[in-house]
């Protein structure tokens, strides 16, 4: 029987919730575009639409959703694209961080760690034997 890495299955899962959380965190920005502009404050970098801002965070977190479930599925470019998108999310994130500090600081955490996860493990390594005593 083959186990996984937990590592790379703890990445897949972390992608999974982050791409969910970037999905709706667009969705928000792009139907209360108003209500963020007026309750919130700070500065985005290139432009200050949030709803542009929002419809990234949606494309973004599609994504990742979709990378999560390349992961699952053992596929060697999840992975590389995983910690591609996850290097994006991580900018996009600093990015974002004039209107959500706590939130967008808490991403990048958990983006740091992703990271390590996927590129810390190889291929080879991904599964390991594991023997029954019947």
């Amino acid at each position: 029987m083959k186990v996984r890495s937990g590592w790379v299955t703890f990445a897949g899962v972390m992608i999974f919730i982050v791409g969910i959380l970037n999905a709706f965190d667009g969705l928000v920005a792009i139907t209360q575009s108003r209500y963020i502009e007026r309750n919130i404050g700070g500065e985005l970098p290139i432009t200050n639409n949030v709803k542009t801002w929002g419809w990234g965070a949606l494309i973004l977190g599609i994504l990742l959703i979709l990378v999560a479930l390349g992961i699952f599925s053992g596929a060697t470019w999840a992975r590389v694209i995983g910690i591609v998108l996850v290097g994006i999310n991580l900018l996009f994130q600093f990015a974002y961080l004039g209107h959500y500090p706590f939130w967008s600081l808490t991403m990048i955490a958990i983006d740091i760690v992703v990271i390590f996860a996927l590129a810390g493990s190889s291929g080879q390594d991904e599964y390991t034997d594991t023997y029954s005593t019947s």
